[in-house]
């Protein structure tokens, strides 16, 4: 519900700019830029001359050991991300304040690693002979839709050519969490499996904010 509401205000704040922008469409501008949501490029539009919006698509893929419940596992992780925001600039610089959505397709897959042979489920010990050629894996995603807002630097709609930009905000989303594991594991301690579960998933859902902090070199012609 928060995240629709915030979109439908974004969406007519930018419906009201649009109508009272002057006929002539001001400068325009494309970017690239690089931070927590990895490399991407963009474009703005100014809409005022204290208002304008962009949009951007940035990416990464990062591979990296981890250690969850007594086990380690093999993660990998995909953040896609594209944006749509509206800045508003409040004083007579490139100071600007942003809000809008982000559109994600982020992704943690972690496989367990068995250490010494064993898979450690709730404090329990379990051979990983058990299961020959079975994996036991964790899938974390977050919501397709997340609310940003933050402060920036650059897109001033009426600055021309080079230029800096910078951003530093939050988008917010609870990720949802899904687990692949053996059937037999199951069988043999489902009392213990599910508590290992329980445990992982709300170590995972305790991370509701995506921090995101970009720089980049822009041009606007």
């Amino acid at each position: 519900m928060m995240i629709l509401k915030w979109m439908a205000a974004t969406s007519v704040a930018v419906a009201v700019l649009s109508v009272v922008a002057p006929t002539t469409v001001m400068a325009q501008e494309v970017y690239i830029q690089g931070g927590t949501q990895g490399g991407g490029l963009g474009a703005a539009l100014g809409l005022t001359s204290w208002a304008g919006v962009h949009a951007d698509v940035n990416g990464f893929n990062y591979s990296h050991e981890f250690h969850a419940g007594g086990n380690k596992f093999d993660g990998d992780l995909k953040v896609r991300h594209a944006g749509l925001y509206l800045d508003l600039f409040p004083f007579n610089s490139g100071f600007r304040v942003t809000g809008g959505a982000l559109f994600n397709r982020d992704r943690l897959d972690g496989t367990i690693v068995p250490e010494n042979g064993v898979y450690k489920i709730n404090g329990t010990s379990v051979p990983a002979s058990l299961f020959p050629g079975q994996t036991a894996s964790v899938e974390a995603k977050f919501p397709t839709v997340m609310p940003y807002l933050g402060l920036g630097w650059g897109h001033k709609p009426v600055s021309k050519g080079l230029g800096f930009v910078a951003d530093i905000g939050v988008a917010y989303g609870k990720p949802s969490v899904a687990f692949n594991t053996p059937a037999l594991l199951s069988e043999l301690i489902p009392t213990q499996l599910k508590a290992e579960e329980d445990s992982i998933r709300s170590s995972i859902q305790k991370v509701k904010f995506f921090p995101i902090v970009q720089i980049g070199i822009s041009y606007r012609f």
